[in-house]
């Protein structure tokens, strides 16, 4: 059914089982397959669109009419920028382009009951692509994640779980299940390639929507990095890579200080709070990914303090931009360069990757603060 294989370990992607979900030296899977702009359907919208440069079957691919987000003007430190606001997916975070394809997927290959571990936004989605499609959602996620996030997982009729511990521990319980039901696959936003197959229609879009060509730079919150490989699948499906900047939060920031220090692969570090929670993964499975990424980009990658943070939040709100906090890392990874006087001419894009209305806990306190 499809033309796409693994690449780590070369096998056939249509005939192996969707539990496989690491490659054998404990890394994310990575996969090939068509990716190039030139094959989009041009009379399709939204995700549909992208179908023949996606791994799912047409005539199983569920989107609920994601895909298509505005690409709207706006300015930050004075300076003027564009936001692909991904907020606006059907449910308020760019993980729906990710979900989409995953689900599409794992009830092609039969799923009946799938296993996820999220902090919040992947929740949401996988739940609501999971109800879609009638298929059972089970939740793992953090006890200190936001309530509202979980309150939509379980509207959407998942079985959500809160565990105790470092984001790791929630990953390990999750994995757990799916490895110990037989009725169970386990999928994750972190491990997944197919989700980062999904994400990846973010970067086509822009190229599209800036009349098929590349901007010079995007700005890309980052805590697992689906957003940040899904950056660099799609652009490589046109033929131009734009500068990639991933930004992530000081109190997390693994792949800042690996990129600083020049390594191959990240190291683990020792989370500290933030308020932008949807990035505070102290080991991101993707790994050498992310700094293949940018290094391939000529990207660079930029840690941001909470009092940064909350004023890149401010500057987007009030331009109308409703974001959540860990939406707003790439909005103040590009104030930050504004500041240190770097180089931003020609067209720069910030990814918003997740609504306000995720968060409205957290924002009511910045706004008496």
């Amino acid at each position: 059914m499809f033309t796409w294989r693994y690449t780590i370990d070369d096998s056939d992607f249509a005939a192996v089982s969707e539990r496989v979900w690491q490659g054998p030296a404990q890394e994310p899977l990575g996969i090939e397959g068509p990716n190039d702009a030139a094959l989009v359907d041009d009379g399709a919208t939204g995700l549909t669109r992208y179908v023949p440069i996606l791994p799912v079957d047409p005539d199983l691919f569920i989107t609920l009419g994601a895909g298509g987000t505005p690409l709207v003007e706006g300015a930050l430190a004075g300076r003027p920028v564009l936001f692909k606001l991904d907020s606006l997916l059907p449910t308020g975070s760019f993980k729906d382009r990710g979900a989409a394809v995953a689900v599409a997927l794992l009830r092609s290959h039969g799923a009946r009951r799938i296993v996820v571990d999220s902090s919040g936004n992947a929740a949401a989605a996988m739940s609501a692509y999971c109800a879609a499609h009638g298929i059972a959602c089970v939740v793992y996620a953090p006890a200190y994640a936001s309530p509202g996030k979980l309150v939509q997982s379980r509207a959407y009729g998942a079985e959500v779980h809160l565990i105790d511990g470092s984001r790791d521990d929630v990953a390990r319980a999750a994995q757990a299940e799916g490895e110990a039901r037989d009725d169970a696959y386990y999928v994750s936003h972190n491990w997944s390639p197919v989700f980062a197959e999904g994400v990846k229609t973010w970067a086509l879009e822009v190229w599209e929507q800036l009349g098929q060509r590349a901007p010079q730079r995007v700005f890309v919150p980052t805590g697992g990095g689906s957003a940040l490989v899904g950056a660099l699948r799609g652009f490589q499906a046109t033929g131009e890579l734009p500068r990639i900047v991933a930004s992530q939060p000081a109190a997390c920031a693994p792949l800042v200080e690996a990129f600083a220090r020049g390594d191959d692969a990240l190291v683990g570090v020792e989370p500290r709070e933030t308020i932008a929670e949807g990035a505070r993964i102290a080991n991101p499975p993707r790994n050498r990914m992310l700094i293949d990424a940018l290094r391939e980009s000529h990207g660079g990658a930029t840690a941001i303090e909470e009092p940064q943070l909350a004023l890149a939040l401010h500057e987007l709100w009030r331009q109308g931009i409703y974001a959540e906090p860990t939406a707003a890392l790439g909005a103040a990874a590009f104030v930050r360069a504004a500041h240190d006087g770097e180089e931003l001419s020609g067209t720069s894009v910030v990814l918003i990757t997740g609504s306000g209305l995720k968060s409205s806990d957290t924002i009511q306190q910045l706004l008496v603060a």
